[in-house]
């Protein structure tokens, strides 16, 4: 087995890395379920500088086992650290991560800068490679690691923990109190919350006793959900129903696109609902499913309020704000296009002034080709998510980052193996790492 290979599948198999595998799963799958909060975000973090840049340098052997080991290595560290910096700090990085990551699973990443704190363990990493570079092992073991550890790794990171599918179940009035009623799915939760001065603040509470749900108030004003869609309808003294509030069906299009962890649109769909006479007139609380619930204040004004008991859901997700604006899904589509074949490009520019073969400009001629395939079906799926002849809405966005990674790879790979000294590819994948940097956000910002 090549030298470059041999050694950074030692450097994934090393104990402190399959530690730091074991510890993410577990943290994942186990205990993020059971007690989600600051400690265990940090855990996976920190798991993750152990784990990721072993992973990063064994695929790259694997795919480019002629590359020098070290700068294997050390390319692989500052790329999970760089990479890590700017989504911590840069809300928009956040969200791209959240999006590419969600191809493979539902997940959510968030901008934290105190996530940062766990930076320092790339230091861990880089011992552990050090140990692995002056380790020798049979051919065995060599196999073992590539046909079992690999994959394992591979899964771990990739089966990251889901997002907590959440959903608004009920509303009623005890009292002088209106209650609502929520469950979690993953892991399984309901609870209920209480609020007691109209719906503008809530707390934790226990199952109300002598519940009601009344949908009228004293001034005669009735309110009813439209059934299958995020509405509510109102009738003043038996009068016509007309609409109270209601999402149309663009934006509740969007926000199905948008909520990762749901299969259908009926998800969002309002279900129940309860008036409250207050001083001055009526509440109206509304449950929206995985939206979570709306009130009506007495001045007629509707807020959308998500989870009171789950203050870490994303719910609500803001309704678009430009009637064309772009889904993720195609976004990501069109970005990840964009970015591989610049960064291919890149490579190809390097091997040709390495004196490589002109056939390398199919690499990046590949591109067009994927485009021209791949973004009318994300279209469609964009337009119309909930048909049959759709193609699911994941399917896009991850072929496209796999030509990209592919591509990209590929050519920087085999640059770097041509290349007479290191500068002489780092320059120019420098420059189109900052170009395709400035160009994904443009593209972002103008499909958004």
């Amino acid at each position: 087995m090549n030298t470059t290979r041999g050694i950074t599948m030692a450097w994934l198999g090393h104990p402190v890395t399959m530690v730091a595998l074991a510890v993410l799963v577990i943290n994942d799958h186990v205990l993020k379920l059971t007690h989600p909060g600051w400690a265990t975000g940090k855990l996976s973090d920190a798991a993750g500088m152990l784990l990721a840049p072993p992973l990063l340098a064994a695929l790259a052997g694997l795919i480019a086992p002629r590359l020098p080991v070290r700068r294997v290595a050390v390319t692989s560290m500052v790329a999970v650290g760089a990479g890590f910096t700017v989504v911590k700090l840069w809300a928009y990085g956040a969200e791209l991560a959240s999006a590419a990551w969600s191809v493979l699973t539902p997940s959510l990443i968030r901008a934290d800068p105190t996530d940062l704190l766990v930076l320092p363990l790339l230091a861990g990493s880089w011992w552990t490679w050090r140990r692995s570079h002056a380790s020798r092992a049979g051919r065995v073991t060599r196999a073992v690691r590539l046909a079992v550890l690999l994959p394992l790794a591979l899964a771990g990171v990739a089966a990251t923990s889901p997002l907590p599918h959440t959903r608004a179940e009920s509303v009623v009035v005890a009292g002088d109190a209106v209650y609502v009623h929520a469950t979690a799915v993953r892991p399984r939760r309901a609870e209920w919350s209480v609020s007691r001065d109209g719906g503008v603040t809530w707390s934790g509470a226990a199952e109300p006793a002598s519940p009601r749900q009344p949908v009228c108030s004293r001034d005669r004003v009735c309110y009813r959900v439209v059934p299958d869609e995020l509405g509510v309808q109102s009738s003043t003294d038996g009068g016509p129903w007309t609409d109270s509030w209601r999402i149309g069906d663009d934006d509740r299009q969007a926000l199905y696109r948008d909520y990762a962890d749901i299969e259908t649109i009926l998800a969002l769909s309002s279900g129940a609902l309860a008036v409250q006479d207050v001083p001055g007139g009526h509440v109206v609380v509304v449950a929206n499913g995985r939206d979570g619930f709306a009130v009506r204040d007495p001045a007629g004004r509707w807020t959308r309020i998500g989870f009171p008991a789950f203050p870490d859901d994303v719910a609500p997700l803001p309704l678009s704000t430009s009637p064309g604006a772009l889904g993720r899904p195609l976004r990501i589509t069109v970005i990840a296009l964009l970015a591989g074949f610049l960064m291919t490009v890149a490579g190809v520019v390097s091997l040709r002034r390495s004196g490589g073969s002109r056939q390398w400009w199919w690499l990046a001629a590949a591109f067009p080709a994927a485009a021209v395939v791949l973004i009318p079906v994300a279209v469609r799926a964009w337009r119309d998510p909930a048909s049959i002849v759709a193609a699911p809405g994941f399917l896009s966005p991850f072929l496209a980052v796999v030509v990209a990674l592919a591509g990209a790879v590929i050519a920087l790979s085999f640059a770097a193996g041509r290349a007479a000294t290191a500068r002489a590819w780092l320059r120019p994948a420098a420059v189109a790492a900052l170009v395709t940097a400035a160009a994904s956000a443009v593209a972002w910002r103008l499909m958004s």
